[in-house]
């Protein structure tokens, strides 16, 4: 497989290192930027061979984004754009697609599928068809585990080191995130709670922390309802899950640093 210049627009600093771990281990060269705006800016002045866009960010979201490089571009060249998503619209491939993007990623990032994108990219063969994850919203989540580390190594491709620093700095910035969603539920944000939520759902999702996961897929989905009631309940269930969260964590960080 040839080596590849990537470029990564993601706004979220663990997911943009995860994914330059993976990328820059497989040889490839990677630039990352925070938004759609920078992602456009540095698309003209630098020839990439992929981006990887979220589609959630600040600024110019990943879908405008993914339309003005493809109006710029005027059909002279097409960049292979892939979107990264933890949303699961029923529709979104072809939401996607309409936007102009090849195919899109779901989060939490499955690696595998994540190398079989790039090798497709990098051997010019027509692309896959895209997949997606499933959130189950409205069912029971008892029997999900606080921190599934197994599965969090994997997405980070099995580097312990990078793993461990990144989920203690995840688990150190979760009550400003706390702080900043209920802000936006005082203020009635609900737009702004969407968004956050949107992020915390797959962040969480990339270190096998299941359970913060779904509940943010459900804060996520309530505020887009804006289902006062339920948003309230899910943001205090969040809450209620931080310690057990946190003292999950520390247990994975001390076993793996002893």
């Amino acid at each position: 497989m040839r080596s590849l210049n990537i470029l990564i627009a993601e706004d979220d600093v663990q997911n943009q290192a995860m994914l330059k771990l993976i990328l820059t281990r497989r040889g490839h060269q990677v630039k990352s930027v925070w938004n759609g705006l920078q992602a456009l800016e540095a698309v003209k002045k630098e020839n990439f061979d992929l981006v990887l866009m979220d589609v959630q960010m600040p600024e110019m979201d990943g879908l405008e984004a993914t339309r003005q490089i493809r109006k710029w571009e005027k059909n002279i060249h097409r960049l292979p754009i892939v979107l990264l998503t933890a949303a699961v619209p029923i529709k979104i491939g072809e939401t996607y697609k309409n936007a102009g993007a090849d195919t899109y990623l779901a989060k939490p990032f499955d690696v595998k599928r994540l190398e079989l994108v790039i090798s497709v990219i990098a051997s010019d063969v027509p692309n896959s068809s895209p997949e997606t994850s499933i959130y189950n919203m409205d069912g029971t989540i008892d029997n999900l585990s606080a921190i599934d580390e197994q599965d969090g190594l994997e997405r980070f491709d099995g580097d312990v080191k990078m793993y461990c620093e990144t989920l203690s700095e995840f688990i150190n910035g979760i009550p400003a995130r706390v702080d900043h969603l209920q802000q936006a539920f005082d203020a009635r944000q609900w737009k702004s709670i969407s968004l956050q939520a949107h992020n915390l759902k797959g962040v969480s999702a990339n270190f096998g922390a299941c359970f913060l996961s779904v509940l943010a897929y459900r804060l996520d989905e309530y505020s887009s309802q804006q289902a006062q009631e339920k948003t309230l309940n899910t943001l205090q269930e969040i809450v209620q899950h931080l310690p057990t969260l946190n003292e999950t964590a520390g247990k994975i960080i001390i076993k793996f640093n002893r």
